[in-house]
């Protein structure tokens, strides 16, 4: 495959743009230089983008999170995509949610000539995420990798029931594998160490801060869950917990219409967020907010973010 003159990756999952940018990179000598869009760029980012680099490997700019840059940003970056640079790949990850099984991709940002020429050239990836449609192909990649087969029904009761975030959904199967050892077929018995409960319920993980024994299960699962530990789901978990605060700001505030839920979980939530008050409800901004800061800054590793998240979380019931 030629190397891209630049590239867009269009999909909300991180795990599957992780992915994809590996696959784009392997073998070809750049050293990643990774930016992110939800901050002020710095000096540095143009810089790496537009000074070649002298000395050491050609640079892959990667700027995550690009769809949270404003209009005048893809204005100024257009002219800089129209020099060719074999020094430096720009590749921009757009990861917003999409809307109906199609990418919210906008405006500012493909009607700009240099979308048209990545749509021409094929610079352009798409993925939805996963879905129960296409788990089955995840579920392929992971027998394939680790030479398995799947007994008659497994691959089915995997599609059914596994969560449908790239890294959560992994962490899932890296338990199977764990339990069957050196089997070659993935037979009933070893789903057993799949958990009944959804790791991305956040609203059952919040509501089961609200009494001392479930803030001790809370943390016990912190303690033991790998993906909660390792610290891999603390960008997952932190932007739900954006989502849910947004949900209980506007049930606060009657805005009822435009939170789209069942009417048993509308109620619970809302009698949640009278609860909770408008105060306690904005914490939850700082703390993400504090999370994201001390994660990019290198100030603390995920793992001890995704504790004090838990930790201070707990502090507003």
């Amino acid at each position: 495959m030629d190397r891209q003159g630049f590239s867009f990756l269009v999909c909300a999952d991180p795990e599957l743009i992780r992915d994809r940018v590996d696959e784009l990179l392997e073998g070809r000598g750049f050293a990643t230089r990774v930016f992110w869009g939800d901050e002020d760029l710095t000096d540095r980012y143009w810089q790496t983008l537009t000074v070649p680099s002298m000395m050491g490997p050609p640079n892959a700019v990667i700027l995550r999170r690009a769809q949270e840059q404003p209009d005048e940003f893809w204005g100024r970056i257009e002219p800089l995509l129209a020099m060719a640079r074999p020094s430096v790949w720009p590749i921009f990850c757009l990861e917003a949610e999409w809307d109906k099984g199609k990418p919210k991709t906008a405006k500012a940002v493909t009607k700009g000539k240099y979308w048209a020429a990545a749509q021409k050239r094929g610079w352009i990836w798409e993925h939805p995420g996963l879905s129960r449609s296409n788990i089955g192909q995840e579920l392929d990649r992971f027998a394939a990798r680790h030479g398995l087969t799947f007994a008659p029904g497994v691959k089915k009761t995997l599609a059914e029931s596994l969560p449908l975030a790239t890294i959560a959904l992994r962490n899932e199967l890296e338990k199977i594998l764990l339990l069957a050892g050196g089997a070659k077929t993935i037979q009933p018995e070893h789903l057993t160490v799949l958990g009944s409960e959804d790791p991305f319920d956040l609203f059952s993980f919040l509501r089961s801060l609200q009494s001392p024994q479930g803030r001790r299960q809370a943390w016990d699962r912190l303690m033991n869950d790998p993906a909660m530990a390792s610290g891999d789901m603390v960008f997952p978990v932190s932007s739900l917990m954006l989502r849910e605060a947004r949900m209980l700001w506007q049930l606060l505030h009657g805005e009822e219409a435009k939170v789209q839920l069942y009417p048993s979980l509308k109620a619970e939530k809302a009698n949640l967020a009278k609860r909770l008050g408008p105060v306690r409800i904005s914490r939850f901004w700082d703390l993400v907010l504090k999370a994201d800061t001390d994660i990019k800054t290198g100030r603390l590793r995920p793992a001890q973010v995704m504790e004090n998240l838990v930790k201070d979380a707990a502090r507003l019931w």
